[in-house]
């Protein structure tokens, strides 16, 4: 089918953008995001990894960060006296700095650390000496508003907005301490009274054993007049990344995507060259892990077990599922499920673009190759849940992977990605970015 030359020139446009976008993508994600802004999500709805450093790092740290690691929310400490890290210890941590790594898809984790139980201990030796809450409930109360003004002052200052969730950090104390244990009980309910009066919701971070556990016991006792915080950050580390609360907390409570686990506490990780010492946390909060709607453009079935190898004659689904990819790319103008003349001419001018014999075959890569093309973000991870995760997902069951097609990058699509790359001698990533992109539009099997 002879093609008219302004057509022509359109087709070619619209296939070297598809296969230049996934080699272009890292250069070109910082102007995006910064000519349109997202709203910082705090932590919104999530179920996945996320890590927490007593500074802020440095932006070029936190770009390799996104595209290398498995990490997709940052605990950031935003206010309280008492902070190891702070203000003056943050020189990177501001209102763009939260924009910004919003903008590349990062959540935060808004970390309070103020008052603390009357009964805990400060290690002598240490920089920074916490203050402790009052022995009277009465002020007690008092200073747990006064933290949740400034929290909410804070998470103002830093751009993150109402609805977000605010974390009281709650350092370990003895429980066995009555008096203490109902003071630090009665801060939590102040704290949360607070943060729900102005529109945020409460997070408690504390140790297992502490006050999450006092909570956790507070709400199976029905204690009369309690606020619950909305959100329990455990910190409990067996090394187990999920949000199980073990002993500390029950399984019948805060189980409706309400929990951060931090599971592992100080250790290096290096990820594009950039070394943190970190804590390790496991989010599922808000909505979980939701997928986006599939994508159908031409309202055929697009997802299969497994994608067969089709020429003139074919017919069926996949045939109209190929039809509908040739069409958004400009090479095809119907959907028949009939794999006739038409269909030959706008496989072959795919082919012909890519440098591929003009067989008039769909072959696997030629599935490969089509399934990932399309609007790719600058990173993918454990966790996602944006529209092209079911693209990724097509163009892995099409090069051989057995995975579910669900729109939801879970641990299957993991294995599938860390596979492919190691196929394709690519580093040894959980993430999908330019690199695994450029190689899928190539139709690369491995």
């Amino acid at each position: 089918m002879r093609q008219t030359t302004s057509s022509t020139v359109r087709v070619l446009a619209i296939a070297l953008a598809t296969f230049l976008t996934a080699a272009m993508i890292t250069s070109t994600a910082m102007t995006a995001a910064s000519a349109s802004t997202a709203t910082p999500h705090a932590p919104g709805s999530f179920t996945g990894y996320g890590f927490d450093a007593c500074v802020a790092p440095a932006q070029n740290v936190m770009d390799q960060w996104n595209l290398r690691s498995p990490y997709s929310a940052i605990g950031i400490y935003i206010s309280g006296r008492s902070r190891y890290c702070g203000d003056k210890k943050q020189p990177n941590l501001s209102r763009a700095w939260v924009q910004q790594n919003a903008n590349n898809g990062w959540r935060f984790m808004p970390i309070h650390v103020g008052y603390q139980a009357p009964c805990f201990k400060n290690n002598p030796k240490s920089r920074v000496q916490k203050y402790r809450m009052s022995t009277t409930v009465s002020t007690a109360r008092m200073q747990a508003r006064s933290d949740g003004s400034e929290a909410i002052a804070a998470s103002i200052k830093y751009g993150l907005p109402k609805g977000s969730t605010l974390y009281l950090d709650i350092e370990w104390y003895p429980r066995t301490n009555r008096v203490c244990d109902n003071v630090a009980l009665e801060f939590i309910d102040s704290w949360t009274e607070k943060l729900h009066r102005l529109g945020y919701k409460s997070g408690l971070y504390s140790s297992g054993s502490a006050a999450i556990a006092s909570v956790n016991a507070a709400r199976r006792g029905n204690r009369a007049g309690f606020t619950y915080p909305d959100n329990m950050w455990i910190a409990w580390t067996n090394k187990i990344a999920n949000v199980d609360g073990g002993p500390y907390l029950d399984d019948s409570l805060w189980n409706k995507h309400q929990r951060i686990h931090q599971y592992y506490n100080g250790v290096n990780q290096t990820y594009g060259g950039y070394t943190l010492n970190i804590d390790k946390d496991f989010l599922d909060v808000g909505h979980g892990m939701v997928a986006a709607k599939e994508p159908l453009p031409c309202g055929v079935k697009m997802s299969f077990t497994s994608y067969s190898s089709l020429r003139k004659g074919s017919t069926g689904p996949q045939v109209a599922a190929l039809q509908c990819l040739l069409k958004q790319l400009g090479l095809k103008k119907s959907i028949s499920s009939v794999y006739g003349a038409g269909t030959v001419a706008g496989v072959n001018t795919f082919r012909k673009i890519i440098g591929w014999p003009q067989t008039g075959t769909v072959t696997r890569s030629v599935w490969i190759a089509l399934l990932s093309s399309g609007t790719k973000p600058r990173v993918m991870k454990y966790g996602s849940t944006v529209a092209p995760v079911w693209s990724l997902q097509r163009a892995l069951v099409a090069a051989g992977y057995k995975i579910r097609i669900t729109g939801k990058y879970s641990q299957p699509t993991v294995n599938a990605v860390l596979a492919y790359r190691k196929k394709n001698k690519l580093p040894n990533y959980t993430t999908v970015e330019s690199t695994v992109w450029a190689k899928l539009s190539a139709g690369k099997v491995g």
